[in-house]
């Protein structure tokens, strides 16, 4: 087995994770946690994607976008949309929901940036992403 199906595997192994961390955070209210974890879930999805491709991407972001519809753009099925969809949905979340942040020189705190409503969408995204990637993984025998 080479090793980009061993990382695929583990990958996906982690975003199933990481989506459970999400839904947890979401039922304990600590909506940038799972914000944060649905953002880590669908990055890692996509990453298991990339590396059964025999490509490696270390960051994350329009890098991953990039590189994840190139590498599919011969073979692009309508679903792989939800994965671009959540991917840019929840980008912005990777950093805020962890860290203050400036705006209009006003500074934000992440329970101030990342609201019930994000949390709840970033959540679902991950869901209907995970599925996605899980139903990719599958037919290519990876798990």
């Amino acid at each position: 087995m080479s090793i980009f199906i061993r990382f695929a595997r583990k990958y996906f192994e982690e975003a199933v994770r990481d989506l459970e961390r999400a839904k947890r955070a979401l039922s304990f209210e600590d909506y940038p946690q799972a914000a944060f974890y649905a953002q880590q879930c669908v990055e890692k999805a996509a990453k298991a994607m990339v590396e059964v491709k025999k490509r490696v991407v270390h960051n994350h972001g329009p890098e991953l976008i990039a590189v994840f519809s190139e590498l599919f753009d011969d073979e692009w099925r309508e679903e792989y949309g939800v994965i671009v969809q959540a991917l840019e949905y929840l980008q912005e979340y990777y950093t805020r929901a962890r860290y203050p942040s400036l705006f209009r020189g006003e500074v934000y705190g992440p329970s101030e940036v990342v609201t019930e409503d994000i949390a709840r969408r970033g959540v679902e995204l991950a869901e209907k992403a995970l599925g996605v990637v899980e139903d990719f993984l599958k037919r290519r025998g990876v798990i």
